[in-house]
Parts: structure tokens; sequence; C-alpha cells
């Protein structure tokens, strides 16, 4: 054997001790069990209470306040107030939550009518107590907020502006947001 052929056969030697060898360098380490459990998920719904009722509350106009049988077939004119009143168990867990009650402006459908026009303001209530900006926390877990949605058509409304005009209330939704403060 030449030594060409020696050297060649010395070097894959040494390169397979190496190869075989790579596994097997290790340093110290160690680990240990953090304590913990399982993280869940908390919990923010709205349950009705009721199906809740459209009332025209307008003190001037012909037509005595009262409930609206059929709000689709109400006319209304500048002036006039109506409120949708209706009852909501709270289901409201979780650490930090906090959320708010309104009215889905996407779910009401202006046609030829502005909302400028016909705003919607939302008020709550727990038994007698006023909910200060309609906030929520997890406090109210459980309880029941009686909730009023204000539909008022301004008599601030001049010249032709909204007649003919439609306000839909056919999808009208009340939302639980969740805010971060």
């Amino acid at each position: 054997m030449n030594k060409a052929t020696k050297g060649a056969i010395a070097a894959a030697a040494a390169g397979v001790l190496l190869l075989g060898g790579a596994g097997s360098y290790a340093l110290w380490s160690d680990s240990q069990t953090a304590p913990g459990g399982t993280v869940t998920a908390g919990e923010l719904k709205l349950v009705p209470v009721n199906t809740g009722t459209w009332t025209e509350i307008s003190t001037v106009g012909s037509v005595a306040p009262g409930p609206i049988a059929n709000i689709a077939a109400f006319k209304m004119v500048p002036g006039d107030i109506l409120e949708y009143d209706a009852s909501y168990t709270i289901a409201a867990s979780g650490n930090n939550l906090t959320a708010t009650i309104s009215a889905a402006q996407d779910s009401i459908v202006r046609t030829g009518i502005t909302a400028a026009d016909t705003p919607v303001t939302v008020s709550s209530k727990v038994g007698t107590d006023d909910i200060a900006n309609n906030a929520i926390t997890s406090t109210d877990n459980g309880k029941v907020v009686a909730v009023k949605v204000r539909l008022e058509f301004l008599s601030t409304t001049t010249g032709l502006d909204g007649q003919l005009g439609s306000v839909g209330l056919t999808n009208f939704k009340i939302d639980l947001t969740q805010t971060r403060s």
C-alpha cells in the first residue's frame, strides 16, 4: 500500500470518528416544572329575559304615548320618540373584564333619512340603579339589566328632510362589547 492510500484511509477513519462522536458531545443542563395549571377563558354574553317592546313616548302630538303593536307600521314625524325596552341576564366572567352595552349602529338601516336627524341612544339599569356609561364588569355576572334604546326623530329636522325616509329596525341588535381601558 502506498503512502497516498494509507493517508486517505487514515483521513476517512478520522472523519468517521468525528461524525460518530458529534452526537454525544453535550454540556450540562437542567429544567424544573413551573407551578401552574390550566388557564381558561371567561365569558361575555347577553341572555334575553323577554322579547322587548317598542313604545311611543312622545308627549306632544295627537296620538297618546303607549306600546306599539307593530313597529313596522309606525309613521314617525319630527318630534316623535320611540323607546325599546328589554331585559337581559349578563354573563360576564373573567379577570379584568369590562364591556359596554350599546345599540349596534350597523344593524340600523336608514334610507332617505340621516342618523343626525334620527339618533339612537342607550341607557341601562340594574334594578333602580343607572349603569354609568352602560359599562359592565365581571361583578355584574348573573344580574338582570334593563336596557332602554331611544330612537328620536329630532324636532329640529326642517324642510322636507327625512320625508318618506325609513329607519330599518328589522335586524336591530343590542351589543355587549368588551372594552380595554
